[in-house]
């Protein structure tokens, strides 16, 4: 089977032919290399998006750090009203008190 490619004349995307049935086996866009300044441009800009999205999960995490601490800032405040509230809790005698 030997295959003949075209562009089409319609959308200039290519078509391969099979020569023998005469039917289209494959129409596609064509692939153009990419240069290198392409290339490079293209990772450039998926590393500014990572960086980005990097940045953005770090902040969340702050903020979400900072609600916590004050969480427990204010849990700390209550136990320590509520211990001051209680009556103080006496120490039980040991034998070196009593002499």
């Amino acid at each position: 089977m030997s295959i003949l490619r075209v562009k089409c004349p319609k959308c200039r995307e290519v078509m391969e032919i099979n020569t023998r049935t005469g039917k289209i086996e494959k129409h596609h866009a064509e692939i153009k290399p990419q240069s290198p300044d392409d290339f490079l441009r293209e990772r450039l800009k998926n590393i500014d998006q990572e960086q980005a999205r990097l940045e953005a999960i770090v902040a969340e995490g702050r903020e979400r750090e900072k609600g916590q601490k004050s969480r427990h800032e204010d849990l700390f405040r209550k136990v320590q009203e509520h211990a001051k509230e209680d009556s103080p809790v006496e120490r039980p005698l040991r034998d070196i008190d009593i002499d």
